[in-house]
């Protein structure tokens, strides 16, 4: 009974923090980003109304950015106040072990770390991308495009002169390779549609090429169904990376591996959000370090400021690290959980010293 009213309390108490920590930082940066938005207008369309929804539908994504060391700084702020009030000393009697003392301290960030990461990478790309689209519409500026570029999708080479936003091509130009890779065909057409899994080719012209002899045709409408290269891929592919979620990041490293054409930059941003609950447990542990210990000579305040400004150089440098060891032939996998891991094994080791 004890044990539950004692996890209890610190749940709630860590919760707190983290949303005063989460709701005060939000809070500035849409208060900074609306009065900005609104400097910049540039249509009578555009209100201030429209202007603070923009950035409201905008808001996860910008504090998911920093999340782990505000989710630090609120388990930092919580925890160190229990230990300067001797709270903590009780706790840790009631404790069986300096692991179940751990383990009761980190579970009020653990329970959060679900929902966050769902958050972060499928809710909010999302609504960040909503508020692009209806400011692009309410500025009369155009949404994303993409023109000219060049896919493959196993047998078919794929050129689009033009992707509208409503994923119509004009000028589609497709190259059908065999086995051996050579040209069997080609077929332009003046505008494809999106059509269930494929593509409706509307003025298709079509060149078939045989042993002896080349043969010409026209069609004014045929259907294409290519295995990968659909309506939802290129909406994917015309979408700015932080506006994509996990999921559609991951099929866009797919198809760009499956058509020999990776990008490694894409990869290790894929990699570094997928290890992100790797990191976000670090951050807990360097929470914790920095709050244990006497604070007769120092103050709660000068902790959580060494433990934020730590925190944040260590995602800059992770991150950098990352880029780093992709220069010299790091895949991206290993790239992106190497310099986390080495920050989540420093911050434990941390940790037990501190114990």
């Amino acid at each position: 009974m004890t044990r539950s009213i004692i996890n209890h309390y610190i749940l709630k108490r860590t919760a707190i923090f983290i949303a005063i920590v989460v709701l005060a930082i939000g809070g500035l940066l849409l208060v900074m980003n609306v009065a900005d938005e609104i400097s910049r207008r540039g249509s009578e369309d555009y209100s201030a109304w429209d202007a603070l929804l923009n950035e409201l539908y905008g808001l996860p994504l910008y504090l998911y950015q920093f999340i782990g060391p505000m989710v630090l700084l609120g388990t930092l702020i919580s925890v160190a106040g229990m230990a300067k009030s001797s709270e903590l000393v009780i706790i840790q009697l009631a404790s069986r072990s300096a692991a179940g003392l751990v383990l009761r301290l980190l579970l009020p960030g653990l329970i959060l770390l679900a929902p966050i990461f769902y958050v972060g990478e499928w809710v909010a790309p999302q609504l960040r991308l909503h508020a692009e689209i209806v400011r692009a519409d309410k500025l009369g500026r155009s949404r994303p495009t993409l023109s000219g570029e060049w896919y493959r999708d196993n047998q078919w080479i794929i050129n689009a002169d033009f992707i509208s936003p409503d994923r119509v091509i004009s000028g589609l130009t497709l190259f059908e390779l065999d086995s051996t890779n050579q040209l069997t065909s080609v077929i332009y057409a003046q505008q494809a549609v999106p059509q269930a899994n494929g593509w409706r080719l509307e003025n298709a012209r079509i060149l078939e090429f045989a042993t002896e002899r080349t043969a010409q045709s026209f069609a004014e409408e045929s259907l294409w169904f290519p295995e990968n290269f659909n309506a939802d891929l290129v909406s994917i592919l015309s979408q700015r990376t932080r506006e994509l979620t996990l999921s559609q990041l991951a099929r866009q490293v797919r198809f760009a591996t499956e058509q020999d054409q990776p990008n490694p930059e894409l990869s290790l941003t894929y990699w570094n959000r997928f290890w992100f609950p790797i990191q976000y447990v670090g951050m807990l542990f360097l929470a914790l370090a920095f709050s244990f210990g006497s604070f007769r000579q120092r103050t709660l305040g000068d902790a959580a400021f060494k433990g934020v400004a730590l925190a944040i150089a260590i995602q800059l440098l992770t991150e950098t690290a990352g880029s780093l060891l992709m220069v010299v032939g790091v895949p991206a996998l290993l790239a992106a959980l190497v310099p986390t891991g080495l920050f989540v094994g420093g911050a434990f080791w941390v940790l037990r010293r501190r114990l």
